[in-house]
C-alpha cells in the first residue's frame, strides 16, 4: 500500500533584524503559498511554512478533499531553515515542497556611521569609505548617513538537493524586477537547473498584479504561461503529474 502523500509549502517573506526594534524585508504576504497549499490537499496532506500569522490562525488544521493542513510560522531566515532542516531531516516521508516563500537573500551584519565617501579614482563603479560602527540595541537616529552591512544568507532551495539529501519533487519560485518576459524565461530555466529543481514558477514584479497578472511555469521539456488565479492549481496538476512520473520510474 503506498504511502500518504505530504507536501512542504513555503509562504510569506522573512524579516531580518537591524536592531532589536528595525528590520528589513519585502512587500509579499503569503497569499501564494496559502493557494498552493489548499490546492495540494488535492493530493494528500500539506505543512504550511509561512510568516503569515492570520493565515496560520485561520487555516490551521483545514481539511482538503486528501489531507489536512497544518501551520508553522517563521519571521526570520534562520527560523525557516530550521524548519526545513528538521522536517527535511526526520525520516518522514515528503512527497513534494513547493518554496513560494520570498527567502531574504542578505541578513544584516553591522550598523555603520558613514565618516567620509571618496570616489576610488580608479574605478567609477567604486567608493572608498570610512565608517564607524555603530551598532546598538536601536541605533541612534542622530547620523547624517548610515550604512547596514548585508551579509549573503544561505540559499535555502539549494539545500533540498545537497545537504538534505530530498529525492522528491521539488518547486522553486523566482522573482525578477526590471526584465523582459523573455529575459525571465532564460534567467529562470537556468535557475532551476541550478537548484536541481523539477519545475519553476517565475514572474516579474510587473506581473504580480493587473490585467496580465501571472507566472511562468518551467520544466525541462516545456514552459507554460498561467494566470494568477489558475496557478495555484497548474502547480497541483504538475505535481501530481511529476509524481506519477517517478513513481513509474
Amino acid at each position: 500500500m503506498a504511502s500518504k502523500k505530504h507536501f512542504i509549502v513555503t509562504g510569506g517573506s522573512t524579516r531580518e533584524y537591524i536592531d532589536e526594534v528595525r528590520v528589513w524585508g519585502n512587500i509579499f504576504t503569503g497569499g501564494t503559498g496559502l493557494a498552493v497549499a489548499r490546492a495540494l490537499l488535492d493530493l494528500g496532506d500539506v505543512t504550511l511554512l509561512t510568516s503569515n500569522t492570520q493565515h496560520a490562525s485561520e487555516h490551521d488544521g483545514y481539511y482538503g478533499k486528501a489531507g489536512m493542513l497544518g501551520v508553522e510560522t517563521f519571521e526570520t531566515h534562520a527560523e525557516l531553515h530550521d524548519l526545513l532542516q528538521e522536517r527535511m531531516t526526520s525520516g518522514d516521508h515528503v512527497s513534494g515542497v513547493a518554496m513560494a516563500a520570498a527567502v531574504a537573500d542578505y541578513t544584516p551584519a553591522g550598523s555603520f556611521r558613514v565618516v567620509d565617501r571618496k570616489p576610488d579614482g580608479t574605478n567609477p563603479q567604486r567608493e572608498v569609505w570610512v565608517v564607524e560602527n555603530v551598532d546598538a540595541p536601536k541605533v541612534k537616529s542622530n547620523h547624517g548617513e548610515m550604512a547596514v552591512l548585508g551579509r549573503q544568507t544561505l540559499k535555502l532551495v539549494d539545500q533540498f538537493r545537497t545537504a538534505w539529501g530530498f529525492g522528491g519533487v521539488l518547486v522553486k519560485f523566482k522573482l525578477e524586477v526590471g526584465i523582459s518576459e523573455a529575459d525571465l524565461v532564460k534567467v529562470a530555466a537556468a535557475s532551476r537547473a541550478a537548484s536541481g529543481a523539477d519545475a519553476i514558477v517565475a514572474n516579474t514584479l510587473e506581473m504580480v498584479q493587473g490585467a496580465k497578472a501571472g507566472a511562468y511555469i518551467i520544466t525541462p521539456e516545456a514552459t507554460k504561461r498561467v494566470g494568477r488565479a489558475e496557478l495555484a492549481g497548474e502547480i497541483r496538476d504538475l505535481m501530481a503529474a511529476l509524481l506519477s512520473k517517478q513513481a513509474a520510474a
